[in-house]
């Protein structure tokens, strides 16, 4: 009489089953969690991206500068000059709620001073060192302009400062009797590009440097002040006095006010002109907190999978171990 046929061991007929789907379970989990990292980092990723062509535009004017003749860049300085001393004294109004009429004659004309450098559109350069920020300058303060770095307030004093050459001892020309005042604004608060969201860390006493023409300026901050966008008074020249003057929007994400930051021209050291090699990378707060639960949620995933990866192993050994039994009997 033969013996009746063992039954079929039905747990270890499913393990290998219940094994894929658990694996496949698992694939989906990883793919779907890696996509929301992804999606986490992305605005991190964009911000320095923006940040580096920035920095780059900043520092390819200043390259592309050095392949100008002298002559022509002397020429777009006194041009420059020129216009600073037709300007008269104007209300230029606020950067964001007032508009130019950019195809006007005078707009037109305007456009044209310090546009020596065919291969790109900056008039110049500002580096605030205090702050980590380098960026181009450009003509206006349209809304594509302000997506790409600092505008230059139609209506103010182009970026030259005074007329005339710095003395041999380093003291600065004086400032012409009615004075001298060029506006420049930035975004603060834009999601893909830091810009000057930290312009708010400015302190009295900070550098700030400008080039444009073949020449560089360094100003000191002298008075910050939050206004109102309708008191433009800020952005008229001073008498005898050589300013330039930031203007962004604060406070953060609610932009209901002005911040303004007047520096005043001081000399500057031969030495100081290393600020224009570029100033690295910026890092802003909510960067690192993005960064910090990146890094939670790799190693919160990293441990359950290794978790499950033993447990699975686990499981796997005694229906291996089984397997043997059954063969050798």
């Amino acid at each position: 009489m033969t013996d009746p046929s063992p039954a079929p061991n039905t747990t270890e007929a499913t393990q290998p089953r219940r094994g894929k789907k658990l694996n496949a379970n698992a694939i989906i989990a990883v793919v779907l969690i890696l996509a929301g990292l992804g999606v986490l980092l992305y605005p991190v990723l964009a911000t320095q991206w923006n940040n580096y062509q920035q920095s780059r535009a900043a520092e390819a004017y200043s390259e592309l500068e050095k392949g100008v003749p002298p002559e022509v860049l002397n020429k777009a300085w006194e041009e420059a000059q020129h216009y600073n001393a037709n300007l008269g004294d104007i209300d230029p109004g606020d950067a964001w709620t007032s508009s130019d009429d950019e195809s006007s004659p005078a707009y037109q004309r305007y456009l044209k001073y310090l546009s020596v450098l065919n291969e790109t559109e900056a008039m110049g350069r500002i580096v605030l060192p205090s702050i980590k920020s380098d960026l181009p300058i450009f003509h206006g303060t349209s809304d594509r302009v302000l997506a790409r770095g600092v505008g230059h307030l139609y209506g103010t004093d182009l970026p030259v400062g005074a007329p005339g050459e710095p003395g041999e001892d380093g003291s600065i020309p004086p400032a012409p009797p009615v004075g001298r005042l060029s506006a420049l604004s930035a975004h603060t608060g834009l999601q893909n590009a830091t810009l000057w969201d930290n312009l708010d860390q400015i302190e009295k006493g900070d550098p700030v440097y400008i080039a444009a023409a073949g020449e560089k300026l360094k100003y000191e901050v002298r008075d910050i002040e939050v206004v109102t966008p309708d008191k433009t008074s800020l952005l008229r020249r001073t008498p005898n006095k050589d300013l330039v003057t930031l203007i962004t929007c604060t406070p953060y994400g609610i932009n209901t006010h002005r911040l303004i930051i007047t520096a005043e021209r001081v000399p500057m050291d031969p030495q100081e002109e290393s600020v224009f090699d570029g100033q690295g990378t910026t890092w802003q707060w909510w960067m690192w907190a993005i960064l910090a639960a990146a890094a939670i949620i790799v190693l919160l995933l990293i441990r359950w999978w290794w978790k499950n990866f033993r447990k699975q192993k686990g499981e796997e050994e005694p229906a291996t171990s089984g397997a043997g039994d059954t063969t050798e009997s």
